[in-house]
C-alpha cells in the first residue's frame, strides 16, 4: 500500500507540473508534414550497463532562488526554503498518516492515508502552515487551470465519482462517474487523461461529460493545441483540434519514455527516459525537452544521471526554470551503496549549459515537491 503511495504521489506531482496557467500563450499547431521531427545529441554521455555513469554535476544553485519544496512522507510534511534550509512544520494532519503533495497553482494540496488502512484518505489545502480538510479522497490531482482539485471518492465497491472541488471543498460541477480503478488521474488544457488498461489506451476525456476525445496507446503529454503520443511506430504530435500528426523520432536514450511536465509558456514538454532497474540499485535517468515550435529535443546538461526515481520529481517553475528534487547518486560506481545517496534540488533554463544544484536534507523516503 505504501509503494502504491509512494508511486502515486509522484504521478500527482509530475500531472500538477504539467498545468498550464489560464492565460498562457501556446503555439500554434505544428505544420502536417511527413518529415520527422529534429533529434538534438548534444549532452550524451553513453555508459554502458556494466560501465561507470558520472554522478550528477554542475555548478552551485544561488542562494536567492527564491525556490521552495513541500516535503511529505510518514508522518507529516514541512515547507523547506531551499536557499537557508529553513523548515516550517505543517500543522493539521492526522500525526499517523503516510502524507504526500501537490500543488494547484498558487495553492499546495495534500492528501493522507492511514497506515495498512484500505479506507479512503483525507484531503486537505494549505492555509499558511495549516492542513484544513477538503474531504475524502482516494486520488487527488490538480485542475488545469489552478483553481481546484479533482477528488476520486468511492460511491460503493469499484464504483467512484470523480468531483471537482473548490479550496472550501465545494463543488464546481456535477459529480463523474467511472469505476475506481479506470478514473482520470491527470487534468490538461484539453480535458482528463485516463489509462483504459483493458484496452491498452491513454484516453482523454472530456471534462465537463467524460466523453472521450480521442485516444492513443500512450498519450504522454497535452498543451492546449498539441498532444505528445507514442504507438509502435514511434511518437508524434496530434492536433488536438483537427486529429492531424506530425510524426517525431525518440531522442538517443537508454531509457523509456516516463513522465513529462508541460512548460508554464505550453512551448516545451520536459520528458523522464528511465530505467528503475539499470543495473540494480543504480537507476538510470535522462531528462530532455522537446520544443514543440521547432520538434527539437535537448538533453539536459550531465544527463543521464543515476538517480533513485521513486523520490525524485519534476516540476517547472512559473519563471521557466525546470526544477527536480530527490535523491541522486554521487558517485560512479556500477553498484553504488546506500550512502552514496545524496539529496538534491536541481534547477535548469532552457538555453543554459550547465545544471545548478544544491545539496539539502531530506527524511528517508521522502517526497519533495516543488512549492508555488
Amino acid at each position: 500500500m505504501r509503494l502504491f503511495l509512494a508511486v502515486a504521489a509522484l504521478l500527482a506531482a509530475s500531472a500538477c507540473a504539467s498545468a498550464e496557467p489560464a492565460t498562457a500563450p501556446a503555439p500554434a499547431p505544428a505544420p502536417v508534414t511527413s518529415v520527422p521531427g529534429t533529434v538534438s545529441g548534444q549532452g550524451s554521455r553513453p555508459a554502458g550497463r556494466d560501465q561507470p555513469m558520472p554522478p550528477i554535476s554542475g555548478r552551485p544553485l544561488a542562494p536567492g532562488s527564491g525556490l521552495r519544496l513541500l516535503v511529505t512522507g510518514d508522518g507529516g510534511a514541512y515547507r523547506l526554503d531551499v536557499g537557508t534550509g529553513a523548515r516550517t512544520p505543517v500543522t493539521g494532519l492526522p500525526g499517523d498518516a503516510l502524507v504526500w503533495g501537490m500543488r494547484a497553482g498558487a495553492r499546495e494540496l495534500l492528501v493522507t492515508t492511514r497506515p495498512d488502512s484500505s479506507a479512503a484518505g483525507d484531503l486537505y489545502v494549505l492555509r499558511g502552515a495549516t492542513a484544513r480538510r477538503l474531504g475524502d479522497a482516494l486520488f487527488a490531482f490538480a485542475a488545469a487551470d489552478g483553481r481546484g482539485v479533482w477528488a476520486l471518492q468511492r460511491v460503493k465497491g469499484e464504483r467512484c465519482r470523480l468531483r471537482l472541488l473548490d479550496f472550501e471543498g465545494e463543488a464546481l460541477r456535477p459529480a463523474l462517474p467511472f469505476a475506481c480503478s479506470a478514473a482520470p488521474s491527470q487534468d490538461t488544457p484539453r480535458g482528463l487523461l485516463a489509462r483504459d488498461d483493458g484496452a491498452g489506451l491513454t484516453r482523454l476525456l472530456d471534462g465537463a461529460t467524460g466523453k472521450e476525445v480521442f485516444g492513443a496507446r500512450d498519450l504522454h503529454a497535452v498543451t492546449r493545441y498539441l498532444a505528445l503520443v507514442s504507438d509502435a511506430e514511434g511518437p508524434a504530435l496530434v492536433d488536438v483540434g483537427s486529429g492531424s500528426s506530425v510524426p517525431l523520432d525518440w531522442p538517443a536514450t537508454e531509457g523509456q519514455p516516463s513522465r513529462t511536465a508541460v512548460s508554464p509558456d505550453g512551448r516545451r514538454i520536459a520528458m523522464w527516459f528511465a530505467d528503475p532497474a539499470w543495473p540494480g540499485p543504480r537507476q538510470y535517468l535522462d531528462v530532455q525537452v522537446l520544443d514543440l515550435a521547432t520538434r527539437a529535443w535537448t538533453r539536459l546538461p550531465s544527463m543521464p544521471v543515476p538517480a533513485s526515481l521513486k523520490t525524485t520529481s519534476m516540476a517547472w517553475t512559473g519563471d521557466g526554470r525546470l526544477v527536480l528534487a530527490g535523491r541522486f547518486v554521487t558517485t560512479s560506481g556500477v553498484l553504488p551503496a546506500e550512502s552514496d545517496h545524496a539529496a538534491h534540488v536541481v534547477a535548469w533554463r532552457p538555453g543554459e549549459s550547465e545544471l545548478s544544484l544544491r545539496r539539502i536534507e531530506l527524511p528517508p523516503g521522502a517526497l519533495a515537491t516543488l512549492s508555488p
